[in-house]
This record gives C-alpha cells, sequence and structure tokens, in this order.
C-alpha cells in the first residue's frame, strides 16, 4: 500500500473515533515489531524515531539519519495497512529541517530549554519548509516534563496548556497536529497519572487541528481510553516498548546462552534467539496497545 498523508490518517481517526498509534523504534528489529503488529491487528499505524537520540551528540555510534528514513519509508510501502513515517520531537533544528529532505512524512521540533517565542519561531520555520515539501508538522508548545528521563516523582508543575496560548500557537505556527499537555509526564511507567480530561474537551473545542498524546507509557489505561473518546487522534509510545523488548531479551539471554551455538543465539532468527525473543515480546505490547486505542481492525 503506498504511503498514506498523515493528515488523511487523522482525518480517518476523527470520523472512527479511534487514535492512530506512533510505536518509536530504534533499530530493525523494533521497526518489524511495529510492522508486525499493525499488519496482525489490521491497524493504520505511524512508524518512525527518536528525534532526541538518534542524533544524540552525547551517541558513542553514529547513525546516518538519512538511512533510518529510507528504511522507515520502504517499511511502510511493504505495509498492507495504512501507514507513515515521523522523525519524532526533536531539540535540533537542523536534523529536523534535514528530515524534511530525507522523506518523513511527519516531523516535530521541541525545546523545553527554550523560551515560548523562540519555540513559536523555530517552529514557523519548520512548517515553512516542510510545507513546500508536502511534509506534515506537528507541534507543541512547551515539552511534557521529564522529556530526558530524569524523573521519578510526579512533578508539582506539569505544564498544562493554556487554552488562549495554545490557540495563539497553532494560528500563529500552521502546524497540522498539536500535542497536548493535560496531566501527564515522562515517567516511563514508574508512576501511572491521571489526565484532566475537561482541559482536553476544552482544547478539543478550541483548535482547529488533531491533537497528540505524549507520555502515554505513564498514564492510566481508562483515561486513554476516555481521552480517546473526548478527542485524541494520535497516541505516542515509547517507554514501555523498550522495557517490554528488554525484559524479553534479558530472560532469553539468561535461559539461552548457555553452551548455546552463538549463531543460534544472536541472528538466526530461530526459537533460541534473544533478538526474536525482544521482537515478538514488542510486537505483543503493540498489538495490546492497538487495541486500547482502537484502531484495530481499522484499516
Amino acid at each position: 500500500m503506498s504511503i498514506v498523508p498523515f493528515k488523511e490518517l487523522m482525518t480517518e481517526a476523527e470520523k472512527g473515533k479511534y487514535a492512530v498509534g506512533y510505536f518509536e523504534s530504534w533499530n530493525i528489529e523494533s521497526l518489524l515489531a511495529v510492522k508486525d503488529a499493525a499488519e496482525a491487528m489490521c491497524s493504520p499505524v505511524i512508524i518512525g524515531f527518536s528525534g532526541i537520540y538518534l542524533p544524540h551528540h552525547k551517541r558513542v555510534v553514529k547513525d546516518p539519519l538519512k538511512l533510518y528514513a529510507m528504511i522507515a519509508t520502504e517499511m511502510c510501502r511493504e505495509l498492507t495497512v495504512p501507514a507513515c513515517t515521523v522523525f519524532n520531537e526533536s531539540p535540533y533544528l537542523d536534523r529536523v529541517l534535514e528530515a524534511i529532505d530525507y522523506g518523513y512524512n511527519l516531523v516535530m521540533f521541541s525545546d523545553e530549554n527554550i523560551c515560548f517565542e523562540k519555540q513559536l519561531d523555530n517552529v514557523k520555520k519548520v512548517v515553512k519548509k516542510a510545507h513546500k515539501n508536502s511534509v506534515a508538522v506537528e507541534g507543541e508548545m512547551v515539552a511534557i516534563p521529564g522529556v530526558g528521563g530524569e524523573i521519578n516523582y510526579i512533578p508539582d508543575n506539569l505544564r498544562f496548556n493554556d487554552l488562549k496560548l495554545a490557540k495563539l500557537f497553532v494560528e500563529k505556527t500552521g502546524v497540522d497536529a498539536f500535542a497536548v499537555n493535560i496531566g501527564q509526564a515522562h515517567l516511563h511507567g514508574r508512576i501511572k497519572v491521571s489526565l484532566d480530561l475537561k482541559l482536553l474537551k476544552k482544547l478539543k473545542e478550541t483548535l482547529p487541528v488533531p491533537l497528540v498524546l505524549h507520555g502515554s507509557s505513564s498514564v492510566r489505561e481508562k483515561d486513554i481510553t476516555e481521552a480517546v473518546r473526548v478527542g485524541i487522534n494520535k497516541i505516542n509510545v515509547g517507554s514501555i516498548l523498550k522495557q517490554s523488548y528488554h525484559k524479553a531479551m534479558k530472560n532469553a539471554f539468561t535461559e539461552r546462552t548457555s553452551n548455546k551455538n552463538p549463531y543460534e543465539v544472536i541472528g538466526s532468527g530461530m526459537k533460541n534467539d534473544i533478538l526474536v525473543a525482544g521482537r515478538l515480546a514488542m510486537q505483543k505490547t503493540v498489538e495490546d496497545l492497538m487495541c486500547l486505542f482502537g484502531s484495530n481492525g481499522k484499516a
């Protein structure tokens, strides 16, 4: 199936009263886990990579952004369900602009260390270039707390959206989707939080673009279900995927590496391959989340 534009994915999600999941990948196994889950659940999907860690300056090994874009694009083309690619939530403006050139269907710039006016200005630059290249842009006024994974408690300031500022941000930037701050934080599943669904309803009534929920790994399931009902069209998932992948690989390593053929244990694709254990565990997690988001069977 050809790649479906992001706006079309969001239009169908709005009509069908479900949310499309963006399930963040980091290598070929994780990307294939998302692909297999989407096919198994007959679900629309968004695939892509972290704009924070893929180009991070502290990486020990450097991975080319262009190559990742090519892999994700080809993966989408092979899918039989509606799909598009994303370069997600990056504080590196130059990398976001590069991602547009490399063919990502959706990009996002966000930097929690700059003021509102500078954030506005940078997002406007991204939108200007992106729209010239038929690329969609997701925006947020300020990142939700804990974006770097440094907190393990619910912070006092959850940076709730101000309705007037949110409306101004969308109008001034021209973004195609808006990431809401309604009580969530990047707690990586350590603690579960509840959402301000009344604020979400007001944002839905105020803003003319699809709404996105970040930090879903730390949101109560019943709140996610209700948020989708109220009007969330896209949900980002990261931490819980890496946790399920890591746990399965760790257990498989303990069980399978003693006196085993190393060719079978890593990279064989057979039952003793610890990479297979991680991939299958992640696929199951993605499938469960697609059911939670209501996107299963909607392709």
